[in-house]
């Protein structure tokens, strides 16, 4: 598949990957250009930008062409820009898109449920720690 022939607006998923670890990120396709370039919105976690442009990365993006309908580009760049004061992501491929599968992981929305589960189970082990010195 051709970059030039994704429809817009489209959803998509970029995921970069690392040593063994992998983190997925939803984003929408706002323009094509000359079948090398794709142009998305910014991604954010916590309103905050996530930066793509770290050594060491694989990425790659999938695009829902139609419903259970999706096209991967493999090894691609991302850097980010700012056009009229606003963030885009200009993703470049060398290669044309594959039919894919959806990826099976759930998207990064945000950073603080890590943080409240952890907050819940400290509060669990002092109760639970506060109950074994009442047995005694």
């Amino acid at each position: 598949m051709n970059v030039e022939d994704i429809p817009v607006p489209a959803m998509a998923a970029i995921r970069v990957s690392k040593e063994g670890k992998s983190a997925l990120f939803e984003t929408t396709i706002i323009q094509t250009t000359d079948n090398k370039y794709i142009y998305t919105m910014p991604v954010r976690v916590d309103d905050k930008l996530v930066n793509f442009e770290a050594k060491g990365l694989l990425k790659e993006i999938k695009i829902e062409f139609a419903p259970f309908e999706f096209y991967e580009w493999r090894n691609i760049s991302i850097i980010r820009f700012v056009e009229d004061g606003k963030s885009y992501l200009r993703i470049r491929t060398t290669t044309p898109g594959i039919r894919a599968m959806a990826w099976p992981d759930k998207p990064v929305t945000s950073q603080n449920p890590k943080k409240k589960k952890q907050i819940i189970q400290d509060k669990a082990l002092e109760a639970a720690k506060a109950t074994q010195g009442e047995g005694e």
